[in-house]
């Protein structure tokens, strides 16, 4: 006989056994499957349950299987990258699959910008070597109108009578007698009503602002699709609208047309303007040169060719001018770790004191049309302010030059040596100690690298960064003492500021020890106080970095791997150097054969 506790117990062990089985057998609903509604009920909507998977987390991006495909004009030198709008992800890899192809948000949309340019319009009766003189001073002048535009986010195309010739009304204006001036004005928008939606501008028409002006963010973004928009009290300067307004403009203006029409735009209704103030604008017309700069008119009635290239001068100063006066803060040098980094700012510190130069101007105390109570850097009591901070601040007063190192370069710097071990990277250094630093003041010491790299390419490629700082590897500068910055990046950094930089240009003795100023624009060294060792390190982690063959390159993976983030945003910056040198000569090939093309 089995007693009664066995009985009991046996009893319990039964009863969940048969629960189990009961709920195992049970099938279980798809996740996945619609549950099968009838009557009424199917024709209510009902709400789905939200996943984490309908949100943008791209910290948490789940890793690809393939690699996304190439894309056109994607690489450059070592750089490679892959554009897409989730660029704000901290390491590029979990996209690309490839340590060395970075992320980058999508290129700009460059709205384009024409302007009309006829060799054969000579208003002022040039033949022989002066006409050609005169042509040259031209190509300078449209060179000085793409890179202010340029700089400004737009895309400067030189139209031509080509370019009119194709638009279905050419036929009816070259049958008539028109004055030259008023010839040249018809073709131009002959010549935009070909090309289509974007603007028209006069190529003695400037933008005279900072990068955010609302009115350029208005123009870049597009005009009223209804209307054309133009400014008031600069006729011809300007011009925005959308092809078909273009078009139906055109047409009906081209049907009032007579021999003796005084101007085109005036045959245009009315009502299909929309008028902006011109506040961002610098017009530089034949009435505003009389008036305002009479030594270039003066020029100009002398010798058309040299006054045009005196002309072109005083604009390039009003450009370099309005950048000073655009940041009163000044200029901030990048500079953490200031112990050991004097070096590898020089680079920065040199271009920063060619812009707080004074252009050269044929009138040095002037000033643009549209900003007639500028204060001048030829009349300011002291030169723009450069500061070296050792962490990034975010201001829009300011203008920040960054210059970042490859991790194993800032290695080698810290610990006066290029011969670094493994364990020294790990038990002696901090991880990703230039990305902490230079974001401690704005985002505190708490949080992590991986979030500050994501905030750091922000700082370098959002929308809000642009037109406030310029950001550069270290490795890609010279690394001797004393060496100047190279001509053809220079030449790369004017069509970022809208204007020329000054190569040279010497200071008043009483201000040569002026922490602030310098003999010219690139012949000094920031510090004398043992930065050779700087130089010599900064050539030799260079070397290491680009020797794939030295046995060395295997402590570059390790100083790395140490420092994911700071590899990642060094590599960032990299490629959008790039990319932007890559868009740039792009678009200059496809203008080189019109005037005004760099050569």
């Amino acid at each position: 006989m089995i007693p009664h506790r066995s009985t009991a117990l046996l009893s319990v062990i039964v009863f969940v056994a048969l629960l189990l089985f009961i709920f195992s057998s049970s099938p279980v609903p798809d996740a996945t499957a619609e549950e099968e509604v009838t009557g009424p009920a199917k024709y209510v909507p009902r709400p789905k349950l939200p996943s984490l998977s309908n949100f943008h987390l791209p910290s948490f991006r789940p890793p690809s299987h393939e690699q996304p495909e190439e894309q056109n004009n994607s690489t450059h030198g070592e750089s490679k990258w892959y554009s897409t709008l989730e660029w704000l992800n901290p390491f590029s890899s979990a996209i690309t699959l490839d340590e060395s192809r970075s992320v980058l948000p999508p290129l700009r949309e460059r709205r384009p910008i024409y302007t009309y340019y006829n060799t054969k319009f000579n208003p002022n009766k040039a033949n022989g070597k002066d006409l050609k003189d005169l042509q040259n001073a031209d190509a300078e002048l449209l060179l000085a109108w793409r890179r202010a535009w340029y700089a400004q986010g737009f895309r400067p195309v030189v139209l031509t009578p080509g370019d009119a010739m194709k638009n279905p009304n050419y036929e009816i204006v070259q049958r008539l007698k028109l004055a030259p001036k008023v010839e040249n004005e018809v073709f131009g928008w002959l010549a935009w009503g070909h090309m289509g939606t974007g603007m028209l501008a006069d190529f003695h028409c400037f933008p005279m602002a900072r990068y955010d002006d609302p009115m350029l963010s208005y123009l870049r973004r597009g005009s009223m699709p209804e209307l054309i928009t133009r400014f008031e009290n600069i006729k011809n300067a300007l011009y925005s609208a959308e092809k078909s307004r273009i078009a139906e403009a055109v047409e009906a203006a081209v049907k009032k047309l007579e021999d003796k029409t005084p101007s085109f735009v005036d045959l245009i209704a009315p009502e299909l303007f929309k008028v902006e103030q011109p506040h961002a604008l610098a017009f530089y017309k034949s009435a505003a040169i009389t008036s305002h700069y009479a030594s270039v008119h003066e020029k100009m009635g002398q010798n058309p060719a040299a006054g045009q290239l005196a002309l072109v001068q005083l604009i390039n100063s009003h450009l370099h001018n309005t950048f000073q006066n655009s940041f009163p803060a000044g200029l901030a040098v990048l500079k953490p770790f200031p112990q050991h980094t004097t070096a590898l700012v020089e680079p920065a510190l040199r271009l920063a004191k060619a812009l707080i130069q004074c252009p050269e101007s044929p009138i040095p105390e002037s000033c643009p049309p549209n900003l007639p109570d500028c204060r001048s850097c030829h009349s300011a009591k002291q030169p723009m302010r450069i500061s070296q901070p050792p962490t990034y601040k975010n201001t829009t007063f300011l203008f920040t030059i960054g210059t970042l190192p490859h991790p194993y370069t800032l290695v080698s710097l810290q610990k006066k040596s290029d011969v670094i071990t493994t364990p020294q990277i790990r038990r002696e250094t901090e991880r990703d100690a230039w990305l902490s630093e230079v974001t401690k003041e704005d985002l505190g010491p708490e949080l992590g690298a991986s979030y500050r790299g994501v905030v750091f390419k922000q700082v370098v490629a959002g929308e809000d960064a642009v037109g406030t700082s310029l950001w550069m590897t270290v490795e890609s500068l010279p690394a001797e003492a004393g060496q100047t910055l190279p001509s053809e990046l220079l030449d790369e950094f004017e069509w970022q500021f809208g204007f020329k930089i000054p190569r040279g240009g010497k200071i008043d003795p009483a201000t040569e020890n002026d922490q602030h100023t310098a003999k010219s624009a690139q012949d000094r060294t920031p510090s004398e106080q043992g930065v050779g060792i700087e130089y010599e390190l900064i050539q030799k982690a260079r070397d290491t970095i680009k020797d794939k063959d030295t046995n060395r390159i295997n402590i570059k993976d390790v100083v790395e791997a140490w420092n994911l983030a700071d590899t990642e945003v060094w590599r960032f910056v990299k490629a959008y150097r790039a990319r932007s040198v890559v868009e740039r000569q792009k678009w200059e090939e496809e203008e080189k054969p019109f005037a005004g093309s760099r050569t």
